[in-house]
């Protein structure tokens, strides 16, 4: 792998990752876009609480934002690493949105192995199938982490 490949691999690792830790550190401004709740206080003021997950379309847009980008430079450039990227980041933050619709504990699983799956289908080298599996694994984490934070809370 070229130096130059490389320093693309790691600056998307580190952008991509940059902008869902942005998103997780401002999940209480994120928390009606896909946390739908309900309270209803039984006797002497004790609440019972339900949570459950609901994406909105400008939820799965911002956490979707850095692979979206990345093709849309891909188009304009015609680079073929950042299509890659942008596939290796989208399909695998995509699958933690949408598996976390049905089983949100069995969304982690699936998120490794789509991330491995992606690295290894479109990944030349070993160096490179092991950058798109990163470059899908820790946005992918990071948005695993803001779903099952925003289900943890309590009333």
């Amino acid at each position: 792998m070229k130096r130059r490949e490389l320093l693309l691999h790691l600056s998307v690792i580190a952008f991509s990752t940059a902008w869902e830790f942005l998103l997780l550190y401002n999940m209480i401004w994120l928390g009606d876009y896909y946390i739908e709740s309900r309270r209803v206080y039984i006797r002497d003021g004790i609440p019972a609480c339900w949570f459950w997950y609901s994406p909105s379309l400008p939820f799965v847009f911002l956490v979707l934002l850095p692979a979206i980008v990345l093709l849309v430079i891909y188009v304009r450039f015609k680079e073929p690493l950042l299509k890659k990227s942008g596939l290796a980041i989208g399909l695998s933050v995509l699958s933690v949105v949408l598996v976390s619709l049905l089983n949100p504990k069995g969304s982690f699983l699936v998120l490794l192995a789509i991330s491995a799956g992606v690295g290894a289908i479109l990944g030349k080298g070993r160096g490179e199938k092991a950058l798109l599996f990163l470059e899908g694994f820790l946005p992918g984490f990071i948005v695993f982490m803001i779903i099952h934070g925003g289900l943890a809370v309590s009333c």
